[in-house]
């Protein structure tokens, strides 16, 4: 039996073939996915947010406009609320690993209060994450003033199960003129930088995973530069999927 050459497992045999991914019901809380189909579900997550990474990007590149923090500010929510899903089947499929099953199950993954306790749990860790605190001193050239991220954490706390109400006071017109709850744009811009670094992490880790065992997938993933935006940030990519 080959060996898989990333995580070294007799159970991860190398299989050659086009990717195929079943289609799952949201009806159903419960995720339950072969080991191999979890990681190419990692692989097809994490370039649909690089997708957002991109975004937020363009949005950045002009000077301040009008709506540029609103707009931004719902980028990353959405971006959070995605990458916690992704760090669940991420986790998982470590554990999967370790203990060589064949599958991986999350109890209750489509329902809101387990998305709502996964960004909380991914606010926890990157707030924890030394390579955060040293790319954004190294993008702006100094230390950031708050790095526990406490703003989104209390903003989560008073929110009702789904973030995406959130995202849309953010965006709509506030009745109230109550325009008090928004971060600041160094906050906003420190949990980019978090987000950015785990999607990343994740895109390039599955991406050379499903190269390693042969799963036929025939695209790369590289970065197309810019000329440095107002934002003041020293990489400036655009990220591209091209034929391998």
């Amino acid at each position: 039996m080959a060996k898989c050459t990333i995580c070294k497992s007799d159970q991860a045999p190398a299989r050659t073939g086009p990717v195929k991914m079943t289609p799952l019901n949201r009806g159903d809380p419960d995720l339950r996915l072969a080991i191999d189909e979890a990681h190419l579900r990692i692989l097809d997550m994490s370039v649909h947010m690089l997708g957002y990474v991109n975004a937020y990007r363009a949005l950045s590149e002009l000077p301040d406009y009008l709506g540029r923090r609103r707009t931004r500010y719902a980028m990353v929510l959405v971006m959070l609320d995605e990458l916690a899903s992704l760090m669940e089947i991420m986790k998982e499929c470590e554990r999967g690993v370790t203990e060589h099953s064949s599958e991986i199950f999350i109890e209750g993954y489509f329902s809101p209060l387990r998305k709502q306790e996964g960004m909380q749990r991914v606010l926890d860790e990157i707030s924890k994450s030394e390579v955060l605190f040293l790319k954004f001193k190294q993008n702006f050239g100094r230390e950031p003033s708050d790095i526990d991220f406490t703003f989104f954490k209390d903003q989560f706390r008073r929110s009702e199960e789904s973030m995406f109400p959130m995202v849309e006071k953010v965006l709509r017109y506030d009745w109230s003129c109550d325009g008090g709850d928004q971060p600041s744009e160094e906050e906003i811009e420190m949990l980019f930088t978090a987000i950015e670094l785990q999607v990343r992490g994740a895109a390039e880790f599955s991406h050379q995973w499903a190269i390693a065992n042969e799963y036929g997938i025939d695209f790369k993933l590289e970065t197309r530069y810019c000329k440095d935006g107002v934002d003041k940030r020293k990489e400036k990519g655009y990220w591209v999927t091209t034929p391998l």
